[in-house]
């Protein structure tokens, strides 16, 4: 096995037993011995890959949000997946398959890292359906305060989503969204007296 596969599965094997852990005590609780007992690694495999049990988590959210943003990319397999609908479904479906995780994540103690994480990948994913949906902005200066907006509301919902388990089924969710997100940014009307 070469070294980059070896080092990328002992970092989801860690990453996979930190959350295993987490389902049963509290992240304080938990300590970097167990997580590498668990993963069957040496404490010094888990401070080769990681500083903390925080920068553990904190990469565990990238590689899900990277998966996301990979599940975005229309590809062969998937030609129809070129409508901001149909991205808003790929991203439903994307959080549905890492449920687990993510509300596991959110209901931590001492979250406020993680949560920031979170919502900046919640950021980057409502830029990008932004400007995907309309290129055109005709106010540059206010997209950033309509990312904000998106986002907040976005983390909010997806945050109730997870803690309902993902009741509503990832198309209706999308569907939504999409309809939430249908407006967009217009140059202010010019007042004429």
């Amino acid at each position: 096995m070469s070294q980059d596969r070896r080092s990328r599965r002992t970092r989801k094997v860690l990453q996979e037993s930190i959350i295993d852990l987490l389902r049963r005590e509290s992240l304080s609780k938990v300590t970097v011995s167990q997580i590498a007992a668990h993963a069957d690694v040496s404490r010094q495999a888990f401070y080769l890959h990681f500083t903390s049990k925080e920068d553990l988590l904190l990469s565990h959210i990238d590689d899900i949000f990277d998966s996301i943003r990979a599940a975005l990319v229309p590809a062969p397999s998937h030609p129809h997946r070129t409508g901001l609908r149909e991205l808003f479904v790929a991203a439903f479906e994307e959080w549905r398959r890492h449920a687990g995780s993510l509300e596991l994540v959110m209901r931590l103690e001492d979250r406020d890292r993680l949560m920031d994480r979170i919502r900046l990948h919640i950021s980057d994913l409502m830029y990008m359906f932004t400007r995907y949906g309309r290129e055109d902005i005709a106010s540059p200066p206010l997209l950033g305060y309509v990312i904000d907006y998106r986002s907040g509301g976005m983390f909010l919902l997806l945050k109730s989503w997870l803690h309902d388990g993902c009741s509503v089924p990832p198309k209706e969710m999308a569907d939504l969204v999409y309809e939430l997100t249908a407006t967009y940014v217009r140059e202010p009307a010019t007042r004429t007296r």
